[in-house]
């Protein structure tokens, strides 16, 4: 297998998720990417440089997140039915940061930030792989190296933006192979992760030793650059070359979008209004994803509100908090590190009720379950979403149009 056949099955299927885990895992480092694109960063490679790799085509969680291979080394089985969307976990607790810079900067009480703030002051990480903003261009979504816990305030909050992400960790690989890393990823970065893990190669042996916490926020989808952009011209009536600071979820719950200028103006678009707008750009990867969390996190978190786009139509709802699914050891212990040394607080609650996000990503699922194009294999071999189709449009219903409010 090589890059060309990485080509064939994922790219050419739409199915690429723009994870950057071939640029990680990619042994001569000619992987790189143009946008949202893998591309070969040397003009005259070919097959025959490739050999017989493929690692590309191994990490890559587009296709087959390899979900239920990953469930046996991490839990020694597989999911059943009734945890199709949850995933395997020991645990489920609401709970949010403790820190006042951290909660209010938050999406939703800032419990994955604490964690990851955790994992620096007291597991011995060293850095933390986070999504944080491009320096050149701040609109656009960017990972970033995080070593002191005060600075993860910055990026405390949700970015519904892709971005090549995993390919950063080449970076510690390369220059700090001694380093221990803690990350946060959605579903198909976790995934790609656990595909590294079990592989015998180099990176997959430095990513086994050196990764030792992984959390994940729960993904109903994310978009292409391009939406963020439309939000920041088409809604906040700003150029994107005067942007020098964006954030999705600031400002009081659930938050606005917020851009600020040179000029040191603010601009809000409503949250409500971006996700309807974000709506006409995504990838097809995204639409047809067959996860909510990947349940291969060490810990997922979702938000604690069942509905936040109703909260930023509505207003006023006091939800500001996580749900925290704890799923592995070194989650526990970091859960409980972080209630220890007072960065994190949280109490038992009950899974129950509609969740927006998990409503929207099911109901998508089925639709191209049924559409007989290609979609990227689910956590359960052969399960198929059996329920009556909403259409996206209804969920997100605009306020006082048929299905609004």
């Amino acid at each position: 297998m090589t890059y060309r056949q990485l080509a064939k099955d994922v790219l050419e299927q739409g199915l690429c998720t723009a994870c950057g885990a071939c640029e990680l895992a990619c042994p001569p480092g000619v992987i790189g990417f143009d946008g949202l694109d893998p591309v070969l960063t040397v003009a005259s490679w070919t097959e025959t440089d490739c050999g017989a790799c493929g690692d590309c085509l191994d990490v890559c969680p587009g296709s087959d997140p390899a979900t239920p291979d990953a469930e046996l080394r991490l839990f020694g089985r597989t999911r059943t039915p009734e945890e199709r969307w949850t995933g395997i976990f020991t645990e489920v607790v609401a709970g949010h940061s403790l820190d006042p810079a951290v909660f209010e900067a938050s999406a939703s009480g800032g419990t994955l930030t604490a964690l990851l703030q955790t994992a620096l002051t007291a597991l011995d990480v060293d850095v933390v792989l986070s999504m944080g903003r491009d320096a050149d261009e701040p609109w656009r979504a960017a990972p970033a190296l995080i070593r002191d816990p005060a600075r993860l305030t910055e990026t405390a909050q949700s970015t519904y933006q892709l971005a090549p992400y995993l390919g950063m960790l080449r970076q510690v690989m390369l220059d700090e192979p001694e380093a221990r890393v803690a990350m946060t990823g959605v579903a198909c970065h976790i995934q790609a992760l656990r595909k590294l893990q079990a592989m015998d190669t180099p990176a997959g042996r430095w990513a086994r030793e050196r990764v030792v916490l992984a959390i994940e926020p729960a993904c109903s989808s994310s978009t292409r650059p391009e939406g963020t952009a439309a939000v920041i011209r088409e809604r906040a009536q700003v150029p994107l070359e005067s942007v020098v600071r964006l954030r999705y979820r600031e400002g009081d719950y659930p938050g606005d979008i917020s851009v600020r200028t040179a000029d040191g103006s603010e601009h809000r678009v409503a949250f409500w209004q971006a996700v309807r707008d974000f709506a006409a750009n995504k990838t097809y990867r995204c639409l047809s994803c067959g996860d909510w969390m990947s349940g291969l996190a060490d810990v997922s978190v979702s938000d604690g509100d069942p509905n936040i786009f109703s909260a930023s139509v509505e207003g006023g709802r006091d939800l500001k908090h996580g749900r925290v699914f704890i799923r592995t050891e070194a989650g526990a212990r970091a859960v409980a590190e972080g209630r220890a040394n007072e960065l994190l607080t949280h109490s038992p609650v009950e899974l129950a009720g509609l969740n927006l996000g998990l409503e929207r990503k099911r109901n998508r699922r089925a639709t191209y379950e049924r559409s007989g194009g290609p979609t990227p294999a689910g956590p359960i071999p052969g399960f198929r979403e059996e329920l009556e189709i909403i259409p996206d449009d209804r969920w997100i219903a605009a306020p006082g149009t048929e299905g609004g409010r």
